[in-house]
């Protein structure tokens, strides 16, 4: 099949959309399909990657929002999504210039075409920001309204997991009900934590350390672990190692947090720029790893936590609640109470560690899903629910 992915960003660049687009291309590449990635870039260029993809970039950002407009090149992608010989487009998430644009021009666009969900956030609502989420919410409506009417034109739709706990998984419930066809098809392990799946995992009493992961932007609630930390039991003895992917103003906010909060600062250290084999090495000598985010859908960073047999503890959002090798929790004193509560129990960490390498093994390997995603693309596998009439193209 000579298959196209789109995802606004892509590797070099580092994001976990784009990280996981590059797995997609990766598994259909070695499963011997011509794969085309269509992405972002400053200007518009054509390259290969690793895999031997062919990637070509578009000068074009933004969604369909008036708080972020889409702009640039538009003209060069849409005419590249027209070009004949496609036999499935899979459009990566929503609220993003490269799904948006196509959406607007499907009956043009050759072949079957899916959207892979990696969550919705139309319908996001921070309580500690209210006018900035009342604001970006009220930006969202039009979108948010006219999603069934594409969700219905396209030949499916794929979702990360079967059900969530917050909006996160809105679109989930709306393609239920307009009875669009669907399929499970969760993030698969990066190919640092396949290579780490294959070893032995460190023991417990070798791992001297707490880990969280994650840009240093406030949506990821470095914050939420911090004070889950100091009121734990192991303020001041065990380190806390947080890590980003470069350093701003929010890394600033966090030292002072540190300072008011009484930590030692020896005890909490700050990391920026580490990423792959490194990165994944570091799992594994952390005894858990721990997850404050306000917003998420399916985190890369607790599947390949996994792979190292190392728990997390993370507040509940999106599907976390549902992944196993690790407890989701509310708020910071319930994650305090549950670091407690594991370095008292070994044989409930040991459980944890197990159940998150098992599921490594049988939900996020590669292989695993590359099975499900060539299976849906090449319609081997019935989607579930049935396809709803299609109404008229709508601009979104």
């Amino acid at each position: 099949m000579r298959i196209l992915l789109t995802s606004p960003t892509y590797p070099p660049f580092n994001s976990g959309l784009g990280n996981a687009t590059a797995q997609q291309a990766a598994a259909l590449a070695r499963a011997g399909h011509e794969v085309v990635v269509a992405t972002g870039g400053d200007v518009r260029g054509s390259r290969r990657d690793e895999w031997g993809v062919r990637v070509e970039a578009f000068a074009v950002t933004g969604a369909s929002s008036w708080l972020q407009p889409i702009r640039g090149d538009v003209e060069s992608y849409v005419d590249f999504l027209q070009q004949p010989g496609w036999d499935v487009v899979l459009l990566n998430a929503w609220q993003n210039w490269a799904t948006d644009l196509a959406l607007r021009h499907l009956d043009r666009i050759a072949g079957r075409k899916f959207v892979y969900s990696h969550c919705i956030s139309t319908n996001v609502f921070f309580a500690h920001q209210p006018l900035r989420s009342l604001l970006r919410y009220l930006a969202w409506r039009p979108y948010w309204w006219r999603l069934s009417r594409f969700m219905r034109r396209l030949d499916g739709v794929l979702f990360l997991a079967g059900g969530g706990t917050d909006s996160r998984f809105d679109d989930l419930g709306l393609a239920r009900r307009c009875g669009v066809p669907l399929r499970v098809v969760p993030n698969s392990l990066s190919p640092a934590a396949v290579k780490a799946l294959a070893v032995e995992p460190a023991a417990l009493e070798q791992r001297d350390r707490l880990l969280a992961v994650g840009s240093y932007q406030w949506q990821k609630g470095f914050d939420f672990v911090l004070r889950a930390y100091a009121a734990s039991g192991a303020r001041n003895r065990t380190p806390l190692h947080l890590f980003g992917q470069q350093h701003s103003a929010y890394s600033e906010t966090l030292h002072s947090l540190v300072r008011e909060l009484g930590l030692d600062p020896g005890c909490v250290v700050f990391h920026e720029g580490v990423s792959g084999d490194a990165l994944v090495a570091e799992y594994g000598r952390a005894r858990l790893l721990l997850s404050g985010s306000h917003t998420e859908c399916q985190p890369l960073v607790l599947l390949d936590a996994s792979a190292l047999g190392t728990p997390f503890v993370a507040r509940s959002t999106g599907c976390i609640a549902g992944m196993p090798g690790g407890m989701a929790v509310t708020d910071w004193r319930e994650m305090a109470a549950r670091i407690d509560a594991l370095e008292q129990d070994e044989a409930q960490w040991q459980a944890l560690s197990r159940a998150g390498r098992q599921a490594a093994r049988d939900i996020y390997h590669p292989e695993a899903v590359a099975r499900l995603l060539l299976a849906v693309l090449a319609g081997e596998n019935d989607m579930m629910g049935s396809e709803g009439p299609a109404p008229a193209p709508e601009k979104l």
